[in-house]
């Protein structure tokens, strides 16, 4: 019973040196957390490309960079297709309806500027 009692004493003593030191630690780290946003500093942006204010020397490089990269994967033109709006458009008052129809005309609409249509 001695034995067990010395170790359940050594324990609490190990515990509470250990509350000690743990609560130290832990004062230690929020100091630092605390002070760390003082060593920040301001960021400030400083252009590269001479177009936008940057060094005039970059240029030459920059240009020589973008001339070795070539074309790249997608050049030119690259708007929609609109090719089918044009021809809509274009058929517009010839008296066809549009897509997939092949140059017929629409009797079945009223033109309410005209005097001679009417609705039936």
């Amino acid at each position: 019973m001695d034995a067990s009692r010395r170790v359940v004493r050594d324990l609490k003593q190990r515990l509470t040196d250990m509350s000690e030191g743990g609560f130290r630690l832990l004062c230690v780290i929020g100091v630092a957390a605390f002070l760390t946003p003082a060593l920040a500093t301001e960021q400030v942006y400083h252009p590269v490309s001479p177009t936008f204010g940057g060094n005039p020397y970059n240029g030459t490089f920059l240009l020589s960079t973008a001339q070795a990269q070539g074309a790249g994967a997608k050049s030119g033109n690259q708007g929609p297709d609109l090719t089918p709006l044009a021809n809509a458009l274009n058929n517009v008052g010839n008296g066809t309806t549009g897509a997939g129809t092949s140059g017929t005309t629409n009797s079945t609409v009223a033109n309410p500027t005209s005097t001679a249509a009417h609705m039936p």
